[in-house]
């Protein structure tokens, strides 16, 4: 047998797996020793793009997105840092630079929360004078509609972005099951709702070109290079992107500057030397889910959902999870969360229950979202928008429906995980019982027992 150190919440636990089960996990690239020389080395020679330097002008006004603080911070931190120092240097006033945190239909965040994400540095200089913003999706004389694309998406993005005389934006690289890699952050984190909903809805979620790992072909990020084309068309000007990749924690390994999409392919191929892991597709497929992780704490039952529904959805050459395969997730998942902060996660997973398959929850999709109870939540309390489970919910429909059946072991809350068509265990002897009996006594086994924990990756399948 393999003895496997895995992810379980805030512990880890050890699994006993068959010798020939295959252990994925990222492997840290190199942490390069001096990333102001080359946070300054990217400004100077940006992708497609003048030098920052050249792009200032006197009296300028310049708005900085960036990702928001579901994202490790030290990153940010050392690149608005050397950012903010350079565009000071080079003749912008103070006062002309405004900071826009990418919050898409996530919650608008406190300022202890933007504090520790931005570092106390720029939160002091910058917070009092109101110059620290939070998107929002909702407010209509904070958004500024550009039309559509060719594909349909609609553009309707924060407006004091868009009217910036420079728009920058910090972001990062990483595999990601929504557009295969991340980037091009601004088409998605500065969106309204309605934007949103025209991309994230569960025709396109759940599109055969969108459930893969590989960014040149996914669908769902064809409509955010779109997206990104449309502001820059409507606008008569280019978002400057800036944006780093590396390993765990935020350990800076590169960092790519200039325009899009003429910076991707530089970054992505930077990006592919240490983000994709070979593996075997899977009879069934072991994942290790930590405390928290993407959007929150995994006693949220539907971020518990996306830890097991994501992964297998960022594969290479071939499904990582075989039609019918079985998938187990480890996490102790008690299902009470905050819910003052995910306010409407409850009424979304009541709904499902009224519906045979996760695509006709879309009919209550308009209804949920335009809860004045929920959407004053959002506005002032600091809680998700209220459409934002119906994005995991969709999320997940490729997982449930390609596998034979989705297993959580350890949870301590099997009856809620039921009505989400996920199948209770005990405990991961006892998911394995249930898998094999299923897949056979000796199934292709892949496991990836730090997926959320160190950094995501693609699963690159039969070396294809």
């Amino acid at each position: 047998m393999k003895h496997v150190d895995i992810d379980f919440g805030a512990d880890k636990i050890t699994v006993d797996l068959p010798d020939s089960a295959v252990v994925a996990e990222f492997q840290d690239p190199p942490v390069h020793p001096d990333p102001v020389a080359l946070i300054e080395a990217a400004l100077s020679s940006p992708h497609g793009a003048p030098s920052l330097r050249s792009l200032i002008k006197p009296g300028m006004t310049v708005a900085i997105g960036h990702d928001d603080p579901t994202k490790p911070p030290p990153p940010w931190q050392r690149i608005l840092g050397v950012l903010v120092s350079k565009l000071l240097e080079w003749g912008i006033a103070k006062d002309d630079i405004v900071f826009i945190s990418a919050n898409g239909n996530h919650k608008k965040w406190t300022d202890d929360e933007l504090r520790n994400f931005l570092g106390n540095e720029i939160f002091d200089a910058f917070h009092p004078s109101g110059q620290i913003t939070n998107h929002d999706c909702l407010d209509p004389a904070e958004l500024k509609d550009l039309g559509q694309t060719p594909g349909g998406a609609i553009v309707d993005h924060n407006r004091r972005f868009l009217e910036a005389d420079l728009m920058i934006y910090v972001g990062q690289v990483v595999a990601h099951s929504w557009g295969g890699y991340t980037g091009t952050g601004a088409a998605i984190g500065l969106a309204s709702t309605r934007s949103i909903a025209s991309h994230h809805n569960h025709r396109v979620v759940n599109h055969p070109k969108t459930t893969t790992g590989d960014h040149r072909a996914m669908y769902f990020r064809q409509l955010k290079a779109e997206i990104n084309a449309q502001i820059e068309q409507q606008t008569g000007k280019r978002i400057f992107y800036i944006n780093w990749i590396g390993g765990t924690g935020g350990t800076i390994n590169n960092i790519f500057a200039g325009y899009s999409p003429e910076l991707e392919e530089p970054a992505w191929a930077a990006a592919d030397a240490f983000s994709i892991v070979d593996v075997p597709q899977a009879d069934v497929l072991v994942l290790g889910l930590p405390a928290a992780f993407a959007y929150g704490s995994a006693n949220n039952p539907l971020i518990a959902a996306i830890g097991m529904g994501y992964p297998p959805r960022v594969w290479l050459g071939d499904h990582v999870l075989r039609e019918g395969g079985v998938i187990i997730g480890l996490n102790p998942s008690t299902g009470k969360y905050d819910e003052s902060t995910y306010a409407s996660t409850r009424e979304v997973m009541e709904l499902f229950d009224q519906v045979a398959d996760i695509s006709d929850l879309s009919k209550f999709q308009s209804s949920v979202a335009a809860n004045e109870t929920y959407l004053e939540q959002y506005r002032n309390a600091h809680a998700y928008h209220p459409i934002h489970p119906f994005w995991l919910m969709y999320s997940c429909d490729y997982m449930l429906s390609r596998a034979s059946k989705v297993i959580l072991a350890g949870t301590e809350n099997p009856g809620l995980f039921r009505r989400l068509g996920i199948s209770p265990a005990r405990d991961f002897d006892h998911a394995w019982q249930q898998a094999t009996r299923i897949v056979g006594r000796e199934p292709v086994t892949v496991v990836a027992p730090t997926y959320w924990s160190r950094r995501p990756f693609k699963f690159r399948v039969n070396g294809q």
